[in-house]
């Protein structure tokens, strides 16, 4: 598994690893990671219900289901580095937005741009992982997405101070600095298009002629049975993982009694052990593919259950573990999937419509969890239904073949699947 391609590829490709896990850091976790925690504030300044204020959410993802789809298309076309620049700015732009907002179209509206930056800059990523790296794919991935983990490490803690101190609005304007201060600098002014060595179109076949860039061929992809399951998983997956992350902090903090530095400390937690098991995560799948994915799913579920005690603290630390766990297969997944079932051609295409359909989980979890609420008072239906989705979305991969992988394990080069 861990053999001298495999290492060599990782070594070769580090300049590509680096501008991936600061994009993921700053122009991706900062602003999704926020969220949740301006939502006592803004509930308490507004008089909004939680479905009011976790609609922001919804706006995000579901703008950001439209945004795959089409920088999935545009990034084919015009490469990584204009595409991640673009929605970079998109996203510290709402965060700035934040200081002026007047009331529940404004707020939305942020919402919009959030989804923008953060659909932009996932695609990008994945797009550019899947180009580059071939041994490799999901332990890079893993890798870049450690800003990710860092980010549940370190924004938790800094928005709540920053909350505390400054109120959630100046709070929230001032974690775009690292969108301005290193992520924008570091693409505009230190690096350029030859820097993503795996920013090229992706090889059809083991002659290295390159592939067309094809909608239609890609809409031959999309009519595949295969297609579709690994898209409905996607979804339910991404609707398990936000209605918690979108929750969690309303739920421990209301519904718990906990107190803000305990939920915030806790939340931390979920990063810190994030940084630890998402390259494994991502490993996993080098080495199982589909399978290994599976597994995780099942242990997304299992980690919904164990909500239900948090309030025991050891039961506590096992649902930091298992959100953790769980959270890094949702934003590992797709690009696995995609590249191992159908290979590099049309994959920006691809991951953007599965990165849509992510979305539409991310942006239904969310408001579903909060009619549940508003409904029954709790949230133990809520979460309970949230473990049946995810052991459902194992079970819809069953009959997904991982062809491009099984070549790539025979041959040692990328080709395209035989139907």
């Amino acid at each position: 598994m861990f053999d001298r391609v495999f290492r060599k590829e990782l070594s070769a490709n580090r300049p590509i690893l680096l501008v991936a896990f600061i994009c993921m850091l700053f122009a991706f976790s900062a602003p999704a990671l926020l969220i949740p925690f301006i939502y006592p504030d803004v509930i308490r300044e507004f008089g909004w219900t939680r479905e009011q204020a976790t609609l922001l959410a919804s706006a995000k993802y579901l703008t950001g289901a439209v945004i795959a789809i089409v920088i999935g298309r545009f990034i084919d076309v015009v490469g990584v580095r204009r595409v991640l620049i673009v929605v970079s700015t998109a996203g510290g732009i709402a965060l700035l937005s934040f200081l002026w907002t007047p009331g529940l179209a404004a707020y939305y509206v942020a919402g919009v741009m959030l989804g923008i930056a953060g659909a932009g800059t996932m695609v990008s990523i994945k797009v550019l992982i899947s180009r580059t790296f071939h041994e490799s794919q999901g332990t890079a991935m893993g890798i870049a997405m450690l800003g990710t983990s860092i980010g549940t490490v370190v924004v938790p803690i800094a928005i709540t101070y920053l909350i505390e101190t400054f109120g959630w609005r100046a709070g929230t304007a001032m974690l775009s600095a690292g969108v301005w201060l290193v992520a924008l600098p570091l693409m505009i002014f230190f690096l350029n298009d030859s820097t993503f060595d795996g920013d090229s179109p992706p090889l059809s076949d083991a002659t290295g002629l390159p592939a067309t860039v094809s909608l239609n061929a890609a809409g031959e992809l999309m009519k595949k049975s295969q297609f579709w399951m690994i898209a409905v998983a996607v979804f339910a997956v991404g609707f398990v993982d936000q209605a918690f992350i979108q929750h969690q902090v309303l739920y421990l903090r209301n519904d718990l009694g906990l107190s803000a530095a305990y939920v915030a400390t806790g939340i931390s937690a979920i990063g810190l052990v994030g940084i630890v098991v998402r390259p494994l995560v991502g490993a996993v799948f080098d080495r199982w593919s589909v399978s290994g994915v599976r597994f995780v799913y099942y242990l997304l579920s299992l980690g919904c259950l164990v909500a239900l005690s948090a309030l025991n603290p050891y039961v506590f630390a096992a649902f930091v573990v298992l959100r953790a766990i769980g959270h890094a297969a949702v934003l590992l997944d797709t690009t696995v999937l995609a590249k191992h079932t159908f290979g590099l051609a049309n994959i920006g295409v691809i991951l953007g419509v599965l990165t849509a359909a992510v979305n539409l989980g991310f942006a239904a979890g969310p408001w579903f969890v909060a009619r549940m609420y508003a409904n029954t008072g709790s949230y133990g239906s809520a979460f309970m239904i949230c473990a049946v989705v995810g052991v459902m979305a194992a079970l819809v991969l069953l009959p997904v073949k991982p062809t491009y992988w099984l070549q790539q394990r025979y041959f040692r080069y990328p080709i395209q699947p035989v139907d």
